[in-house]
């Protein structure tokens, strides 16, 4: 009877080991997966971190972009806003282009000197007429660039001639050929000048300039 009881108890115990290791088994992670069958949620959480760093990166680079585009129509239509307000401002060169030619033949005729009472005369008008020609230039802008006994500047004047003086500084304009002129503060039209140049100044610029054709 004892012998009974035991093979019972044995054949209880090995019914239910083999239960207790398929519980085991079969424990699930945290997400709710089999483990027997693996848990993808840390892969997928893995993925999902990548492309929100990716969607963040394109974000940020959308934003330059935008500011790029925004820069650079702000600054297009400063360009144009410029080009329209230089356009009205020297709306009327070409025009006074024209009356200083005028004005230059006026000056030349001024330049000769009278032979007779009748000549004085009509000079004396042509003198009345030019200085109302500068009289309406001047008032709309237009001012004779001062060249005649200042240092020659390439910015206002073009040097036609060289003189020598040596009681005068070197490069100093020694005389007007012809007149120019700025409106506002452009240059429409540079001073034509003789420039003057001592002998040893003269000299030493053309050893120089020999110099730098040589090297």
């Amino acid at each position: 009877m004892e012998k009974k009881e035991k093979e019972m108890r044995e054949e209880t115990t090995k019914e239910a080991t083999p239960e207790k290791e398929k519980e085991t088994t079969n424990q699930e992670c945290h997400c709710g997966h089999d483990k027997k069958h693996g848990c993808h949620h840390s892969k997928k959480e893995e993925t999902l971190s990548e492309e929100l760093q990716q969607a963040k990166q394109t974000i940020l680079e959308l934003q330059n972009k935008l500011m790029y585009a925004q820069a650079d129509a702000i600054n297009y239509r400063k360009r144009k806003d410029e080009e329209v307000a230089n356009f009205y401002k020297f709306a009327n060169q070409d025009l006074i282009t024209d009356l200083l030619a005028v004005l230059g033949n006026l000056d030349h005729a001024m330049a000769i000197v009278p032979e007779t009472e009748k000549e004085k005369k009509i000079q004396d008008g042509v003198h009345m007429i030019a200085t109302q020609f500068q009289d309406i230039l001047k008032k709309y802008g237009v001012v004779e660039i001062e060249a005649l006994g200042y240092p020659f500047d390439s910015n206002y004047m073009e040097a036609m001639m060289v003189g020598n003086d040596p009681e005068k500084p070197d490069d100093m304009v020694l005389e007007v050929l012809m007149k120019g002129y700025k409106y506002k503060e452009r240059v429409i039209k540079p001073a034509v000048v003789k420039v003057n140049k001592t002998t040893e100044n003269s000299q030493k610029q053309e050893i120089e300039n020999n110099e730098k054709g040589n090297e």
